[in-house]
């Protein structure tokens, strides 16, 4: 599975997955990714993930 950091305009961030599905919206795309990250670090079984910001995908 994909997910997604999708920064809005106002520099906000929502971190959601592949098919749309909303986790969690932050302050700013660096604390989106820092939060990923350690959620990440926590999981007993690896996560594979990739990420990108809405100016990656343009």
């Amino acid at each position: 599975m994909n997910f997604f950091i999708k920064e809005w305009p106002n520099k906000m961030a929502t971190l959601m997955t592949d098919d749309g599905v909303v986790l969690w919206t932050f302050s700013n795309a660096e604390e989106a990714r820092e939060v990923w990250h350690e959620w990440c670090k926590r999981q007993e079984r690896k996560t594979n993930y990739n990420i990108c910001t809405s100016s990656d995908l343009i």
